[in-house]
């Protein structure tokens, strides 16, 4: 499954933002699909949307399931650096 973020928000800005695309991935990881989340056209995003929409997974699934089956692309350093810190910072206390 692939999902283009800004075909189901308007910006990836807020908490509630990132719930919307939380759902779609949750719904896609949670049937075993494998999901490709786009952030097209998409320069920067809060940590806030990143929270919502991917570490919450981290509540659901554990982190090895999480990176077998979610493809981040179309992204920037400083987006894949965001992810990859609050992943990071996440895992680690666990």
């Amino acid at each position: 499954m692939v999902i283009n973020i800004l075909e189901h928000v308007k910006t990836a800005s807020t908490y509630e933002d990132g719930e919307v695309v939380y759902n779609l991935i949750y719904d896609a990881l949670s049937s075993g699909e494998s999901v490709v989340l786009s952030f097209k056209d998409i320069t920067s995003v809060p940590s806030a949307f990143i929270n919502s929409a991917l570490i919450r997974l981290l509540e659901v699934f554990n982190f090895e399931y999480i990176r077998n089956r979610l493809i981040i692309k179309d992204t920037t350093k400083h987006i894949n650096d965001l992810i990859k810190s609050r992943f990071e910072f996440v895992v680690s206390k666990k």
